[in-house]
């Protein structure tokens, strides 16, 4: 039951979010733990590789595991205030739930044991992420491997007898660019001025919009506008079904190395506590330290509204900014949703 809407549980969650989830059960403790870091890489792929989203993904700490879990993994993003988002999560769940609900299997010794079992999941919170770290003033930008429009064409024209020769223009690219696997749209709509058609394509985050009028067609020429510099660029007509192809190539690599950018121009490895919670409070960042620090340890970040997003590691050793013992993992502290 989910006492926030006073609803049953199935009802609740569905107008709460939408969610993907998974459960799986094993033989062992390691296939089990093999199965949900395979998740997680493929949030974490998914993620960077089709969102443009970078992420820092590793273990939750015990306070922010997942309740009932042996361990939770997790990936975090930074969105543009600088507080990050837990984007994903992949639990091992142990033996625990099994026990709990007798779930069990015959092992090949003929003898019944309680399976190893994994749940993961991702939310629509990934949307959230989407927008928080590429939208702008002018409204959402979609990476093109998302983008169900890729392609927006804008016919203009001003008189009745132009509309023909501009619209067979528009149609023409747009025959070439479907055979180049291009997700086009042509936007013929005549209740619309193209200055509010602009306006409304950029507002969707349409990764590139191409303008075409008249002089357009008597050059053989069109505009070309890339949603995430807006900048624009004057092609003829054969360039352009390659130049397309690789401008939207460039503009999923350069949202994703944009995003990065700013996240690890604003991830800062320091070398005490007191260093750590000054990044946080300031609002400057996440902070990266050394960590092998208990529970009680980590609750006093919650004096200034941060928590260890994930433990990290990258074949470093050091001392951890608490108490002082050898650490092997790092820790991202940092505000978050």
């Amino acid at each position: 039951m989910c006492n926030r809407y006073s609803l049953p549980a199935k009802d609740c969650r569905r107008r709460k979010l939408l969610w993907q989830e998974g459960h799986t059960a094993h033989r062992t403790y390691d296939e089990a733990e093999e199965e949900a870091l395979r998740i997680l890489g493929i949030y974490k792929t998914f993620a960077e590789d089709f969102m443009a989203v970078p992420v820092y993904s590793g273990l939750k700490t015990e306070s922010e595991k997942f309740a009932g879990a042996d361990h939770t993994y997790a990936i975090e993003a930074m969105m543009q205030d600088k507080k990050a988002l837990q984007a994903g999560t992949s639990h091992h769940l142990g033996q625990n739930f099994a026990k709990v609900f007798d779930v069990k299997f015959q092992d090949e010794d003929g003898e019944q044991k309680y399976v190893w079992a994994t749940s993961w999941g991702a939310s629509t919170r990934l949307m959230g992420a989407l927008i928080m770290v590429h939208s702008d003033d002018q409204g959402l930008v979609v990476p093109p491997k998302l983008a169900t429009k890729q392609v927006n064409i804008v016919p203009i024209w001003r008189k009745d007898d132009e509309r023909a020769s501009v619209m067979e223009y528009a149609s023409r690219l747009k025959s070439a660019l479907r055979e180049r696997a291009v997700g086009v749209h042509v936007d013929d709509r005549e209740d619309r001025s193209p200055g509010w058609k602009f306006n409304e394509s950029e507002l969707n985050g349409i990764p590139v919009r191409l303008e075409l009028g008249p002089k357009e067609v008597a050059s053989n020429a069109v505009v070309v506008c890339r949603r995430d510099t807006r900048t624009k660029e004057t092609l003829s007509s054969n360039e352009l079904p390659e130049r397309v192809t690789t401008l939207l190539d460039d503009i999923q690599r350069s949202l994703f190395e944009r995003a990065r950018d700013f996240r690890d121009s604003n991830t800062f490895d320091v070398q005490t506590y007191d260093e750590a919670i000054e990044v946080v409070k300031t609002n400057a960042g996440f902070a990266r330290v050394f960590w092998s620090g208990t529970t009680e340890d980590e609750l006093k970040l919650k004096d200034i509204q941060a928590s260890i997003r994930c433990l990290v590691s990258d074949g470093e050793s050091g001392t951890c900014v608490v108490s002082g013992k050898k650490a092997t993992q790092k820790a991202i502290i940092a505000k978050s949703y």
